[in-house]
């Protein structure tokens, strides 16, 4: 029974109830709005969608005294799912402080009830007789209040790139977001439409027949959409109405958001000839289109404001805001004058947001404080915030080499958002540092001022391990130790039976995995830099005797990781006999076994190099150098193999669903 008002997360919470019960008993159970009055009720047990705040039915309940209260903070993620014995009937109210956390307790109930479990690649739900809930009594409270991801614009395999995904793709995921007590989430996929709509007058579609007219061949430059682009601003618009329908946070992109993902039209600058541009830009891109305007004239400012204004229009709701600021470029004619007029940048943005949203909180994305500032200059940076209205998002605090949020003073001092980088669009296969990653959130997790936990990565869905562990832990990091974390994704993963013997193979396949971390600046650079995979364009190929001894010193941690892979990839082979038609298990398998023949494709590399360095000094044969080569070709010989065996690795499998 749903309430008769509220948000339409509400209703959608009643249908969902509805559809999970239907798929878990075969039986689908009646779907009404609620009366006004209980003398109206249908016979027999009634679960209520929604707290007494929305729902007349619960109001009914705690003024009579069957309850004294629900226990919610109003207005939050909080939940309660009880039942209520009264007059004769059972009650189960399944309430939220909000329409989002309304639906994050039914899913949760049909967890905790049916078994069900869910996972970006699909569903698990056992079948049923009947589902009870006969004294259940559960109350849940997030740790973190943003828990989310982003999605990147880089493209390529459907699974990978969301750039590809149309909107049937975009509703499983946002649906997914909510199961697993997400509430945000970002399209860093680029403006679509944008400019066209901001300035329909002066610029105009691009041709949907041919390339780009601002394309560079070859290059992420090459923004050619594969859909026309009118279609893919339509596309936009209702994949956020529909995050949006259920509760979903979206960040208005603020500030100076020309980047290499948001190109400004040519055609702009054909109708506005004399548009001021910065041109003391020194490093970073240097394609006229992705040129960042300049900041010192008020016409680019009041430009710029009016694409934030045309998003939230047209696409958007200004409940949050994000600004990266000048990222990945410097400007002027020293560090000074590069520090200043980024300040300068940041000042403005704030100054012209709060003009038309005084409270709205506004994240400050960490990437250009990461690349490009000094600690220092960070402190002064975030002396000039406001605590009160703004969060760093700070999404590189699992960089191996540097404890961002340590080294910028803000543990206690200021609001932040722990993210986790993870890699960039070509690290596909499983890694991440969980003893690293642990240590750091047993700080995040203590620090009143750390407001969230988000995975920021620049690809989707390449490491369902992370995935899981971030869910859990977003919520309540009560699971941070990698055992604790295998054992739960085990258990919730794979039948019984499975489980039991996949526990092991995953326990001795992380020894592999965790030999890979993201590091901005130190040695591990090497491994997430996949240079077996970029042979005549890798800069770790350039054998200067630093980089020999970086790379070699990488090589031995490798080597000790993959001691346990033979007897992973063992028990794989056999599980594959029984259990390769479970697409769960399948894909994890593989994802599982291309991993290790990455990093074995790395070690025979690295070894390469110490073997040629020996030979140079005459110190070694040739013959060694030959025998890792043709080991090297038989284990890329082996992951083409492998991949084949999925279309998730598929190009042409890809190009098909486009």
């Amino acid at each position: 029974m749903v309430p008769p008002s509220g948000e339409k997360a509400y209703q959608i919470a009643g249908d969902v109830f509805v559809e999970m019960w239907e798929r878990v008993t075969r039986r689908r159970p009646a779907l009404i709005r609620s009366p006004a009055e209980e003398d109206d009720l249908p016979a027999g047990d009634v679960v209520l969608i929604g707290s007494d705040a929305v729902h007349p039915i619960a109001h009914a309940l705690i003024r009579r005294g069957a309850l004294e209260t629900l226990g919610l903070v109003y207005g939050t993620d909080g939940y309660r799912i009880l039942c209520v014995p009264d007059q004769g009937r059972r009650y189960l109210i399944v309430a939220g402080g909000s329409g989002r956390s309304t639906l994050y307790a039914v899913y949760d109930f049909f967890r905790r009830q049916a078994g069900v479990e869910y996972f970006w690649d699909g569903d698990v739900i056992p079948r049923r007789d009947t589902i009870e809930w006969d004294g259940i009594d559960v109350i849940e409270n997030p740790r973190f209040r943003y828990r989310g991801l982003r999605y990147f614009a880089h493209r390529g395999l459907h699974r990978f790139q969301a750039e590809h995904w149309d909107l049937e793709d975009w509703k499983r995921e946002i649906d997914w977001l909510v199961k697993k007590r997400f509430n945000l989430f970002m399209l860093r996929t680029g403006i679509d439409d944008l400019f066209q709509r901001a300035f329909p007058d002066d610029v105009p579609y691009p041709p949907t027949d041919a390339q780009d007219p601002d394309a560079r061949d070859r290059s992420y430059d090459d923004r050619t959409s594969f859909w026309p682009l009118k279609y893919r601003g339509e596309l936009r618009k209702r994949v956020l109405q529909y995050a949006r329908d259920r509760g979903l946070l979206h960040p208005e992109d603020t500030g100076t958001i020309t980047h290499w993902y948001s190109h400004t039209p040519s055609s702009f600058y054909r109708s506005f000839p004399d548009f001021p541009v910065i041109t003391d830009q020194t490093r970073g891109y240097k394609l006229h289109t992705a040129a960042i305007w300049d900041v010192e004239h008020e016409r680019a400012w009041d430009a710029y404001w009016r694409l934030t204004e045309t998003h939230i229009r047209e696409f958007g709701c200004p409940r949050i805001f994000h600004t990266i600021g000048m990222a990945e470029r410097r400007f002027g004619k020293t560090r000074r004058d590069n520090f200043q007029k980024k300040l300068y940048v940041y000042r403005k943005t704030q100054q012209i947001l709060r003009e038309h949203y005084p409270d709205a909180p506004l994240l400050i994305a960490s990437w250009d404080l990461a690349h490009q500032w000094e600690d220092e200059e960070v402190h002064q940076l975030l002396n000039e915030f406001d605590p009160e209205r703004t969060i760093l998002l700070d999404y590189t605090a699992d960089d191996a080499d540097k404890v961002s949020y340590r080294d910028w003073h803000v543990l206690g001092r200021f609001p932040w958002i722990f993210g986790i980088f993870h890699g960039f669009a070509r690290n596909s296969d499983i890694h991440e540092d969980y003893a690293l990653l642990a240590g750091r959130l047993e700080e995040a997790k203590k620090d009143p001022m750390c407001r969230g936990l988000v995975l920021w990565s620049e690809i989707s869905h390449s490491d369902t391990f992370m995935l899981e562990y971030l869910a859990e832990n977003s919520w309540q990091p009560r699971g941070l130790k990698a055992s604790f974390a295998v054992k739960r994704f085990c258990r919730t993963r794979y039948p019984g039976d499975l489980a039991a013997r996949m526990e092991p193979l995953w326990s001795k396949f992380l020894i592999t995995s965790q030999t890979a971390h993201w590091s901005m600046r130190g040695t591990q650079r090497v491994v997430l830099s996949e240079p077996q995979f970029h042979m005549l364009t890798s800069p770790w190929l350039t054998f200067t005797p630093r980089r020999v001894e970086e790379i070699l010193a990488e090589r031995d941690k490798i080597r000790s990781g993959l001691k346990p892979a033979p007897e992973v990839l063992a028990g794989l082979t056999t599980l594959a006999e029984t259990h390769f038609e479970n697409p769960l298990w399948r894909r994890d398998a593989i994802d599982m076994a291309r991993t290790i023949a990455n990093r074995a494709l790395l070690a025979t590399l690295m070894d390469a190099v110490d073997q040629m360095e020996a030979w140079r000094q005459n110190q070694a044969g040739p013959w060694k150098i030959r025998r890792l080569a043709q080991l090297n070709r038989q284990l890329l010989e082996a992951l083409c193999d492998l991949l084949a065996l999925s279309d998730d690795f598929s190009m042409a499998a890809s190009l098909r669903r486009l």
